[in-house]
């Protein structure tokens, strides 16, 4: 079963990108959360998100 909230490895290893896009994407708007000093990622938003950004054809 999956955390409901993810760390930024965790959710850059189930979009498959590095670092330092997993951080572009959150300052472009990727929904998360700050526990302390930690950035976490919803596990519900993050699915969300990657359907907002899945094109169609």
């Amino acid at each position: 079963m999956e955390p409901n909230l993810f760390t930024i490895d965790e959710a850059r290893n189930i979009l498959r990108v590095g670092r330092n896009v997993m951080y572009q994407l959150i300052k472009e708007g990727l929904p998360h959360i700050k526990v302390g000093k930690q950035i976490r990622i919803p596990r519900e938003a993050l699915y969300k998100w990657i359907e907002s950004k899945m094109f169609v054809s």
